[in-house]
């Protein structure tokens, strides 16, 4: 139920966040990606959700 109940806030978070708070998760997650995470299934994780983001802001950019 964690991961689950984990991936609902992610995604209420999403539809609520506005642009800036969009851009300030993205450029986070790339950063860990490029510098820290080293563990094969949170780099997974992490680019599941930089990828929910940038499609996030593609989506509001073509409205």
């Amino acid at each position: 139920m964690g991961a689950l109940y984990d991936m609902g806030a992610f995604y209420r978070w999403l539809e609520q966040a506005n642009e800036r708070d969009l851009a300030r998760k993205r450029d986070l997650l790339a950063h860990a990606l490029a510098y820290k995470l080293t563990e094969e299934s949170v780099i997974a994780d992490a680019k599941f959700l930089l990828r929910k983001i940038e499609e996030e802001m593609l989506a509001r950019a073509m409205r």
